[in-house]
């Protein structure tokens, strides 16, 4: 994934949302934030390429900070998200640690696909595919 194909994937598919769906200030900025961390935990390949991982931590209060809002607003941009079905989430087994998010890809040429990466280790990231392949 190209982190900026997704981000002019993500303000035109806002721009062209009808006023009564589009996202929320706070969920934009939220979904933009994760684009960031998405990023951030890319993994160098064997040939060079930077991978995506499918999913990603973050800590909710890392959020929160950042954002200087509370954790009861971020629930609710992140709800915006998954129900625009930009976003899947999987919220911590214990309190206040890490959720497992995944952002749902713009980009049409891109799939979950298992990769090894530098350290030999098995790995779940978005690897290009053929959408022409039969």
């Amino acid at each position: 994934m190209n982190f900026f194909s997704e981000l002019e994937s993500f303000i035109e598919w806002q721009s062209d949302l009808p006023a009564d769906r589009k996202l929320s200030e706070g969920a934009v900025a939220l979904w933009i934030y994760l684009l960031y961390r998405c990023n951030c935990c890319a993994l160098p390949s064997i040939d060079g390429r930077w991978l995506w991982r499918v999913e990603f931590f973050v800590r909710p209060e890392g959020i929160e900070h950042f954002f200087g809002r509370s954790e009861r607003n971020i629930r609710r941009y992140r709800k915006e998200l998954v129900d625009a079905g930009r976003l899947k989430y999987q919220k911590a087994v214990k309190n206040r640690r890490k959720g497992l998010y995944t952002l749902v890809p713009f980009a049409d040429n891109v799939a979950p696909t298992s990769l090894k990466n530098l350290a030999d280790e098995t790995v779940s990231v978005f690897g290009l595919v053929d959408k022409y392949a039969g």
